[in-house]
């Protein structure tokens, strides 16, 4: 009896869950870039974090590469559309200490990207992106490390969603 109350209040979540139009994670709407040739440069790196120019714009194509219809141009001059970022600030902020040592740390990401219409040589939207994500710290410095370079990734994974979704509502069909 009680087993079955379970898997009914189980089923009833799920189809709650199912029927309210929440989507789990940021998703591309299939087709939304059908036909769209987009070049994505090596973002500009105004910071002393070494290789961050090259992650956060692994993060954004891949993100791109995700969006059904979408071709990824190497080549600039050939791109019909252009996405350009220059990374403007990377740093730590230090949230909760434990017995005089830091405890717990928040990266911060700052980037401004432009949208171009390379063929009509006009910028068609320029925003900044500023995320961040924590981590926790020990006494060990490689640990540490290893951990500000996830928590670096998370920010620049939640940042190249955000582009991506901004690029694709805004693309002149």
């Amino acid at each position: 009896m009680i087993r079955n109350a379970k898997c009914l209040v189980l089923t009833l979540v799920a189809l709650v869950v199912a029927g309210c139009g929440y989507e789990f994670g940021t998703t591309v709407k299939p087709g939304s870039a059908r036909g769209l040739q987009l070049a994505v440069p090596v973002f500009h790196n105004d910071t002393f974090e070494p290789v961050l120019d090259k992650r956060v714009t692994e993060f954004v194509r891949r993100q791109f590469l995700q969006a059904d219809g979408l071709t990824l141009v190497n080549d600039v001059g050939a791109a019909p559309f252009v996405l350009k970022g220059r990374i403007r600030s990377y740093g730590l902020q230090t949230l909760s200490f434990r017995q005089g040592f830091v405890n717990e740390q928040r990266v911060i990401l700052l980037v401004e990207v432009s949208f171009e219409d390379a063929a009509g040589r006009k910028v068609l939207w320029q925003e900044s992106y500023r995320t961040s994500a924590e981590f926790f710290q020990t006494t060990d410095l490689a640990t540490n490390r290893a951990r500000q370079d996830r928590a670096t990734e998370e920010a620049c994974q939640s940042m190249a969603e955000q582009i991506v979704s901004r690029v694709l509502e805004t693309y002149p069909r």
